[in-house]
């Protein structure tokens, strides 16, 4: 079989599998503030929300950092923790911002924030609650068959700061399989990690709409 076969087998195998991350089942969603998620939605992944959220009713949104409470083996694995999570809370905070539902998006990394006299404000907490970095031999020699894939989750918390109430709770997991040469498992997490606050932020947009959670 000639090079250039052999290429176009390979790019084919690419086009016809996808690359990157895919949305799974979230596993073991938390509950929070006496909501689960259960409604699936096609962007967000599970949702549970309070009957009375008005999502219009908040300009201001600050972003926490999310810990990472997955099992970490070593100190390597709790730096690349850190790394992850760092990146998470900036792709929230820029797709969030990108979104324009709010008119202030706070990075509560960075800074503090509190709201002025008769302002509402959300809090956009959770916990990244899978992290597998899965093995890149396994995914360069037989990745198309889903081995050695990354896995990611995120459970989040809305919480309104003047009382302290849970408004929504959503659950979002995501796996990456295939990528040219195995893929390196940070790129692959980021890209895991960057769609879902695109997608978190395309839901919240829908919400605001008046939409409901919808599998598609």
């Amino acid at each position: 079989m000639s090079v250039r076969i052999s290429i176009a087998l390979v790019l084919l195998v690419f086009v016809l599998t996808g690359c990157g991350s895919m949305r799974s089942s979230p596993d073991t969603p938390m509950s929070a503030g006496g909501l689960t998620p259960t409604a699936e939605d096609k962007e967000a992944g599970l949702v549970g929300i309070a009957p009375d959220f008005d999502l219009k009713a908040y300009r201001v949104i600050g972003v926490s950092l999310f810990p990472v409470v997955d099992k970490l083996e070593d100190e390597g694995d709790r730096r690349f923790a850190a790394t992850m999570a760092a990146f998470f809370n900036t792709e929230l905070v820029r797709r969030l911002r990108e979104s324009g539902l709010f008119q202030r998006v706070v990075n509560l990394a960075e800074t503090q924030y509190k709201p002025v006299a008769g302002e509402k404000m959300l809090r956009l907490e959770g916990d990244i609650t899978r992290l597998g970095r899965g093995s890149r031999a396994a995914r360069y020699f037989a990745g198309i068959y889903g081995a050695g894939r990354t896995r990611a989750q995120a459970d989040m918390r809305f919480v309104d700061t003047s009382t302290g109430r849970v408004m929504m709770v959503t659950a979002d997991r995501r796996i990456a399989q295939v990528a040219f040469f195995g893929g390196d498992d940070g790129d692959l997490l980021k890209e895991s990690f960057d769609d879902m606050a695109r997608d978190l932020a395309r839901f919240l947009q829908r919400l605001n709409r008046g939409e409901a959670p919808t599998k598609g």
